[in-house]
């Protein structure tokens, strides 16, 4: 049995479960130039492949524990990007980062807000200890972004798949 997906509200987003719905924004986002730059994947090809996408992504938050948001405006239920913790330790200590946003919404601290709420919710309703990001090492914009909530640069850290990414940390200090 699987816990109730955690929606999460912020001033400006709601971060809420995948739907079926979000197949074509979800199609669009994954295939816009600006988005892929810097982010290693195959494209999508169909609206199909984006809704066998969305299948795979609930059958392994089902499963737990990732967890795959859509990012939304609280004034409008349309995919605006997601953001996720996949990949976690096998003690569900430490958790991947992962996100994307549609360019007609950077550089509107929205991503910093939705990027603060996960980790909120990261390390006091999922107990993680470490959060990692993996990001393009030209990605200035996401570099800096992880700087602002402290991020380090794991230089040591080698992604396996590419010389161009770098691997970030950010330890959750309990008070």
């Amino acid at each position: 049995m699987s816990l109730p997906f955690p929606v999460i509200h912020t001033s400006r987003l709601i971060l809420r479960r995948l739907v079926s719905e979000d197949r074509k924004a979800l199609f669009i986002l994954r295939n816009d130039e600006q988005v892929s730059r810097f982010i290693q994947r195959n494209r999508m090809t169909s609206e199909t492949e984006a809704a066998a996408f969305i299948e795979k992504i609930w059958s392994n938050v089902d499963r737990g524990p990732d967890i795959y948001w859509a990012i939304c405006l609280n004034t409008q239920p349309d995919l605006i990007g997601t953001i996720c913790f996949w990949n976690f330790s096998e003690d569900r200590k430490l958790a991947e980062l992962g996100y994307e946003l549609f360019p007609a919404f950077q550089g509107r601290g929205l991503m910093s807000e939705a990027v603060k709420a996960v980790l909120d919710y990261g390390f006091n309703d999922l107990v993680l200890t470490t959060v990692e990001a993996y990001t393009h090492k030209a990605n200035l914009r996401s570099k800096k972004m992880l700087a602002k909530f402290q991020f380090r640069h794991l230089p040591d850290k080698v992604f396996a798949d590419s010389d161009n990414i770098e691997v970030y940390s950010l330890q959750h200090l309990k008070q």
